[in-house]
């Protein structure tokens, strides 16, 4: 057990690094990561050959062409449920395999536990985000670069906001896999929250669960990194208005993931 003289800082210091270690031991980490960039380089590929194509025969075209716009449906449709597998990985593993008792041995703080996996896993899912987004630019412009230029304050917003939502999204999911205790659970939480619910409130065509739709985190994260260029209907509002509404759902999965935890034995 650790001892009380310990400075908070150290535990937690150690406690991420043990999180970190066992989070990189893991070949689905490194699976999920590998597939969300693949994943991202063969959708801006598909994008980028179809705009190429279509500025080809009608240039007037060209000013429709977005590069944050395509590069956020990447990071909507793929990358973002990559970052919800690997926070799912990452809060529920040890609850499946009975390791999570021999973790709250060596960190019996369950405060330290939870920030030092969520930091891991937010730190991993930032990387994750902003490195695909990056990707997912280069490979468009390097095919439609002699038609449309990128804007590069636009470009640097939509690779650091889809890092910055990225890592949110992982605050969440850590917490809600921390509460639910189970893989397929949050796996299928996440996904409600994230694609399923606003595509039903959506297909309503009602005007007010379209505005509801936008409470969500998913929409709430695209309309912010997009730059309010997202191509459909997410929000009646723009700018940093959909970070807080992201950071709000974080907040929230972490309070209620923090209190199962401290409520319920391993």
């Amino acid at each position: 057990m650790t001892s009380p003289t310990v400075p908070a800082r150290r535990v937690l210091a150690r406690a991420a690094a043990m999180e970190w270690t066992k989070l990189a031991s893991v070949r689905t980490t490194w699976w999920c990561l590998g597939l969300g960039v693949l994943g991202m380089a063969l959708f801006a590929l598909f994008m980028g050959a179809s705009a190429a194509d279509r500025i080809a025969e009608d240039p007037d075209s060209a000013a429709g062409f977005s590069y944050s716009r395509t590069v956020s449906h990447g990071v909507f449709y793929l990358v973002q449920f990559v970052v919800l597998t690997l926070a799912a990985l990452a809060a529920t593993n040890e609850y499946a395999n009975g390791g999570i008792t021999a973790t709250l041995l060596a960190v019996p703080r369950r405060g330290v536990l939870l920030a030092a996996r969520t930091a891991v896993t937010a730190g991993l899912s930032f990387t994750a985000g902003a490195g695909t987004a990056a990707l997912g630019l280069g490979v468009l412009w390097l095919l439609v670069g002699g038609h449309v230029s990128p804007d590069p304050g636009r470009a640097a917003h939509t690779v650091l906001g889809a890092g910055v939502c990225m890592a949110l999204l992982a605050v969440l999911f850590t917490g809600l896999g921390t509460a639910l205790r189970g893989t397929a659970g949050t796996l299928a939480a996440g996904f409600l929250l994230l694609l399923g619910l606003p595509l039903v409130l959506q297909l309503s065509q009602t005007q007010w669960l379209n505005d509801l739709a936008a409470c969500l985190p998913g929409l709430a994260g695209i309309e912010f990194y997009a730059s309010g260029d997202v191509g459909f209907y997410t929000a009646p509002h723009d700018g940093a208005v959909n970070l807080w509404t992201v950071l709000g759902w974080a907040v929230a999965a972490q309070c209620v993931g923090y209190a199962e935890l401290c409520a319920r034995d391993a």
